[in-house]
């Protein structure tokens, strides 16, 4: 029987010390992590400043050029089980750094391609590439940071990433205007491959890995022990029990409205519309895809932290949607697909803003799935944003070559208003599925059946 001056009981100054050193050495792994995503992350959004320049050198048609594009999402979406299951299998250390070798393989590819069919060849090696790193981002999220953090973490992981979307706007603008698409390829292959090195030596997969408790241990308070996967259960039982969990599906959904709208518009068409349908310079038509990014970095940041700050997912989810949704439809419709240019500051920023939704998904997957599938379970709502992106760029190329009046201009097809006018209603159509998701989201509180519905 304890008296009221004496201490209670405390833990071990040697599992203190492990706990201090595990939370003070998964900032540095987390963020070289974060960075191989940046990487694809550029290479997704960089397809937009050089549109024209890559159709006029290979003389392709608009269809053509979105299926450059669209391969990358198909190749993406695809690669989403394999690359949940290698996360949780081999671990994200080297899941990582074999997509960042492929991604920079591709990347010369690219930069010395002769021809469109090479071109396209380097297209699909830097997507393979790109397309195994989020998910084990994500798995070291979920194996180095506490249930409370996972959503703003999450959060600050999409505005770094989106930093390569920042890149691939004004600043790769300028680049291909100083020394061609080519030579700025190139350089993106450098920096990934010398990322792929400091990745192998930084990264850990978990704190187990590095001689530490793991996260499921500090947080319960005991020491030492295992990671938070068993081992040996089959892929084909993994994606089972992603693919039967009901509440993964409303979040599919919302991924496949969100990004695959944002994909298909703004990474990839959304330059060349502003340079044909306003006439201005490709650099100051970047600067629009600047403001969409600043929006992407601040709301992935913000919109996982208030997640976190009042216990929802469903609210900020939901509102980052209809926003989107509105933005889309005023694009669309204001003076007949041509609002004032003034106008894309704010509209770019709030879809940009938008999609915080994403990083919010995805930290719902700790809340509704076990932990040995939360690497499947990210992978399959990932494929959804990458379906919906795929789907959607061939068919906007369609609406510009099925509106095109032969208009020509320096080499390059110039489309008209009404053209862009059906792409965007192609993307607003998208996004309101990813509306719909939103509203069918329960909370994670409303999933712990010992509760009442």
């Amino acid at each position: 029987m304890t008296t009221e001056n004496q201490q209670p009981s405390t833990r071990p100054t040697l599992w203190n010390k492990q706990m201090a050193r595990a939370y003070r050495v998964r900032w540095p792994l987390w963020f070289v992590a974060v960075l191989s995503h940046s990487i694809g992350i550029f290479h997704r959004a960089a397809m937009g400043p050089m549109a024209d320049r890559i159709m006029a050198d290979f003389n392709v048609t608009a269809v053509a050029f979105g299926s450059l594009g669209a391969i990358y999402f198909y190749i993406y979406a695809a690669m989403q089980i394999p690359s949940g299951t290698l996360a949780d299998s081999i671990g994200p250390r080297k899941t990582i750094t074999i997509g960042l070798i492929f991604t920079t393989i591709g990347s010369v590819v690219m930069a010395l391609a002769p021809t469109f069919e090479v071109l396209y060849l380097g297209r699909i090696l830097v997507s393979f590439g790109a397309s195994l790193e989020w998910l084990s981002v994500l798995k070291i999220i979920m194996n180095w940071f506490r249930a409370r953090e996972v959503a703003t973490v999450t959060g600050l992981s999409g505005a770094i990433n989106n930093t390569g979307q920042l890149i691939a706007a004004t600043p790769l603008a300028l680049l291909i205007i100083a020394f061609g698409w080519r030579m700025s390829l190139l350089t993106a292959a450098g920096l990934s491959g010398g990322l792929a090195i400091i990745t192998w030596i930084i990264v850990k997969d978990d704190p187990t890995k590095a001689g530490l408790p793991s996260i499921t241990a500090i947080e319960g308070g005991t020491g030492g022990g295992p990671g938070e996967d068993p081992p040996g259960i089959p892929i084909r039982t993994r994606f089972a029990m992603t693919v039967k969990n009901p509440r993964m599906w409303p979040l599919f959904f919302v991924a496949m409205g969100t990004y695959g709208s944002y994909s298909a518009f703004f990474l990839n068409w959304f330059v060349v519309y502003l340079m044909q349908t306003y006439g201005i310079a490709r650099d100051y038509a970047a600067t629009f895809a600047v403001s969409s990014a600043i929006g992407a970095i601040l709301g992935t940041t913000f919109l996982g932290f208030i997640s976190d700050r009042i216990g929802s997912r469903r609210i900020p989810i939901t509102a980052a949607t209809a926003t989107a949704l509105a933005c889309y439809l005023i694009i669309a419709f204001w003076n007949g697909g041509k609002p004032p240019l003034e106008a894309f500051w704010s509209l770019s920023f709030l879809v940009g803003f938008g999609i915080g939704a994403m990083s919010v998904t995805f930290a719902t997957v700790r809340d509704v799935a076990p932990p040995n599938v939360r690497g499947m379970t990210s992978g399959v709502i990932n494929m959804g944003a990458f379906l919906g992106a795929a789907a959607v760029q061939p068919l906007f190329g369609l609406a510009l070559d099925n509106g095109w009046t032969g208009e020509m201009i320096d080499g390059v097809r110039h489309y008209p208003v009404a053209a862009f006018q059906q792409g965007v209603l192609l993307t607003a159509g998208l996004m309101a599925i990813g509306f719909i998701g939103a509203l069918l989201m329960r909370e994670p509180w409303f999933t712990d059946r010992s509760r009442p519905l």
